[in-house]
């Protein structure tokens, strides 16, 4: 199985957004023309639009990479809908100071001309229609098909699932002791120095054999996290030597046990 660059960039991605690092994000999906564009939740944010929760709908919309034809049609609907609210200043703010209406500005100056004419008004009808609300609600409903298009949803912390992942999966074949710090960067385990050998001075448990089954020989791994010995019927146990219980992380001995 190949893993694509792309999808790397994506999970370490998904990584600074959910620790809200959000400067560095934007910088990765600048340098790599690669963006996240997902949501946390489809559900959500489509009745964010229709509800018109336009601060949570901008943050989801600034953070993927949305075309900048249907982030023009958002941010008008937006301008239009604060100035029938007779909410002036953000919707100018809106206006005047944000990529998508400057580039308006630049493509289409009789659309832009036409929102510029809607907030320099001095009257506004205080009653609005059934037909008014709803035509916004039909733009809304557009929009949120318009952007649900280019957004989609991911689980959770799916960077920090995966290693979580390879990790077990190593220590599952031998390959890490899960008794041992691990370093994750070097992809080794932690150098810890020896421990002094003393002689035995507590009991930690018993392990108790069977007659027939008395072991003949023993030995510690050589971190001591297991205790392997060999039996006179021709069985070889591995045990957790603090608990004297058999290791049920191995597949085998947990299905036996």
């Amino acid at each position: 199985m190949n893993i694509e660059s792309a999808d790397v960039i994506r999970l370490i991605e998904q990584f600074l957004k959910e620790h809200n690092l959000h400067s560095t994000l934007e910088a990765l999906q600048t340098e790599t023309g690669i963006s996240l564009n997902t949501v946390d939740n489809t559900v959500s944010f489509k009745d964010d639009i229709v509800k018109g929760n336009w601060d949570a709908v901008l943050a989801s919309v600034e953070q993927a990479h949305v075309p900048q034809a249907k982030r023009i049609d958002l941010y008008e609907q937006i301008i239009t809908e604060l100035a029938d609210l007779h909410d002036i200043s953000p919707a100018r703010a809106l206006l005047r100071q944000t990529e998508p209406m400057e580039l308006m500005r630049s493509a289409q100056p009789d659309r832009y001309l036409r929102l510029e004419q809607l907030l320099s008004r001095t009257s506004f009808d205080s009653a609005r229609s059934p037909q008014h609300t709803a035509r916004n609600e039909s733009r809304r409903l557009k929009i949120a098909e318009q952007l649900l298009a280019e957004v989609c949803t991911a689980p959770a912390s799916r960077l920090l699932t995966l290693l979580g992942h390879s990790i077990k999966w190593q220590q599952l074949q031998g390959i890490l002791s899960p008794n041992v710090p691990y370093d994750l960067f070097f992809g080794r385990a932690q150098m810890i120095a020896p421990a002094e050998d003393k002689a035995p001075c507590k009991l930690l448990t018993t392990i108790k054999f069977p007659k027939k089954q008395c072991p003949n020989s023993l030995a510690f791994s050589p971190d001591g996290a297991y205790l392997a010995t060999g039996s006179a019927d021709g069985f070889i146990e591995l045990w957790n030597p603090t608990t004297g219980k058999i290791a049920d992380e191995l597949k085998y001995q947990a299905d036996g046990a």
